[in-house]
């Protein structure tokens, strides 16, 4: 019971952070509904027509880049929660390499020493006792118990053998296994600068998040009070601040695809 609540409680806190490194799905910092653009559709208007079709311009950018946002952020959801689940699967696979092959040869260890050890001891004691009479003139009863060793000894040494082979080919096993293991944790451990970059990735998209958002309210006050001038800064903010993200977000795709193929090679090295 203690080990099913410890391996439960390792895959808790892998999931939990892996669920903080991709970070929660959310959506466009700009919710353009049906007010919002009823009101920029009257501060374009009220405004000259140079500056009518550069708001315009602004506005149908940022309407795109708001759409492409939730899509890429849906298409990062995906790739992270395929990741995870991935990701627990390959660690299993790799806690289990061999395992069934060295858990067979172990109990072929254990099998012959107790299949063996009457033999041994019978040997120990028939060795003990010819010590013990050693010192006696029975000249008869000391060539029966010695022929007797002679001959215990042979059996003895052959089980002895079969019993290094075993622990031989158990050994080898074991050699096999850790190098197979550390091998594939090598492969995986490609993460590492992927997570990394992705932390770094995710960090500058959040802060940039927080300027959408302030851009945002400064958008809809000044289209609140039709004022073309504050509503074209604020657009033009926008506008940068969502192409950075997009970039941000493109990386974060790209890492989540590179963590994945390297999960798939993972599983290819193990054979799984």
């Amino acid at each position: 019971m203690n080990l099913c609540r410890s391996a439960a409680i390792t895959l808790l806190s892998l999931l939990i952070a892996l669920a903080t490194l991709a970070g929660s799905a959310s959506a466009s910092p700009t919710v353009i509904t049906a007010s919002v653009r009823a009101s920029f559709d009257l501060t374009a208007a009220a405004a000259e027509s140079t500056v009518r079709v550069r708001l315009k311009s602004q506005y149908s950018e940022l309407s795109l880049l708001s759409a492409q946002y939730d899509s890429r952020e849906v298409q990062i959801r995906a790739l992270h929660d395929q990741n995870a689940e991935s990701l627990i699967v390959v660690r299993e696979a790799i806690k289990n390499i061999d395992q069934a092959s060295v858990a067979r040869l172990t109990a072929a260890v254990s099998s012959a020493k107790e299949r063996y050890q009457p033999l041994f001891d019978q040997y120990s004691v028939l060795n003990k006792r010819i010590s013990l009479l050693k010192g006696l003139k029975d000249k008869t009863l000391n060539s029966v118990l010695k022929a007797q060793s002679e001959a215990m000894k042979l059996l003895v040494q052959l089980a002895r053998q079969e019993i290094r082979d075993k622990e031989a080919l158990l050994k080898a096993a074991k050699d096999t296994r850790t190098k197979r293991v550390a091998a594939a944790r090598k492969i995986l451990a490609g993460m590492d600068n992927a997570q990394i970059s992705m932390k770094s990735q995710k960090s500058a998209a959040s802060a940039l998040n927080k300027r959408l958002t302030a851009d945002w309210s400064d958008f809809k006050a000044a289209v609140r009070k039709q004022n073309s001038v504050l509503a074209g800064q604020s657009l033009s903010s926008m506008v940068s601040g969502y192409r950075q993200i997009a970039a941000s977000k493109l990386k974060i795709i790209e890492l989540e695809q590179k963590i994945a193929a390297i999960i798939t090679a993972t599983h290819k090295q193990i054979g799984t």
